[in-house]
């Protein structure tokens, strides 16, 4: 029996690994840039801070290439969010967005027709010398 249970603990692991890298793809949904400010909408984001920073690491040349991000400042200063889509995109409830209340406390509208409920998963930004720094939560990396 103990074996059996054993099979069956290593099968839903290999079945949680599979789910996560294979069928859990990152799909960007939108992007925003307005000034130095860059704001990426995506699906699927990796779960972990590594998968997170692997992520930015493999994926920054292709949203320079076919985005144009990061738009970057006059004195060279720019930054990078990155939105969770989680329940798609909400149309611009009633009130301003600009003025906290029940409605909109948590929404960030990019578009009438294009908010989301905010939910920063990561922010990339470059800093005086050179260097990136990678915000995930209150972990801050930096990145050579």
């Amino acid at each position: 029996m103990r074996k059996y249970t054993s099979w069956i603990f290593i099968l839903i692991i290999l079945s949680t690994i599979s789910y996560i890298n294979i069928i859990r793809k990152p799909e960007i949904i939108f992007v925003s840039k307005e000034l130095n400010f860059n704001n990426i909408i995506i699906k699927h984001f990796p779960l972990t801070q590594h998968g997170k920073i692997a992520w930015w690491k493999n994926n920054r040349e292709k949203l320079k290439n076919k985005f144009n991000i990061p738009v970057m400042a006059s004195n060279g200063d720019w930054y990078v969010d990155i939105w969770n889509y989680g329940n798609g995109f909400k149309k611009l409830p009633k009130g301003d967005v600009r003025i906290f209340n029940a409605d909109t406390q948590d929404m960030m509208c990019f578009d009438k027709d294009k908010c989301i409920d905010k939910e920063l998963l990561m922010r990339v930004e470059n800093n005086r010398r050179g260097g990136i720094i990678i915000s995930i939560g209150d972990n801050k990396i930096d990145e050579k």
